[in-house]
């Protein structure tokens, strides 16, 4: 298992997202807050790499290269044939930090 201190916890409160390549994941993480819910994810789209993109007024994350939406749960909800989901990380918080794992 790997834990990572990704960012602070009042900084992702002041943000609408915060993206960031992990080198030890070999991913790019977004997490974000919606509905007073932390989620994490990679953000690298799993059909051609494009990246994910959080707008705070929408319920869904996009692909701007191809169209692709997913939900928050990481699952493709506008082509049903692609079936591929983002990767979810976990969290932890300890003190005001935000530290992502790879299990």
């Amino acid at each position: 298992m790997l834990k990572k201190n990704f960012c602070s916890l009042s900084k992702l409160e002041k943000s609408t997202s915060i993206r960031k390549w992990i080198n030890e994941f070999k991913d790019e993480i977004i997490v974000f807050i919606k509905n007073k819910k932390i989620y994490v994810k990679s953000s690298i789209c799993p059909h051609f790499g494009g990246p994910i993109l959080y707008k705070s007024n929408s319920d869904y994350l996009l692909c701007p290269w191809h169209g692709l939406e997913f939900d928050f749960n990481g699952k493709c909800t506008n082509d049903k044939n692609f079936k591929v989901c983002l990767k979810n990380y976990d969290y932890e918080i300890k003190g005001n930090n935000i530290y992502i794992i790879k299990k």
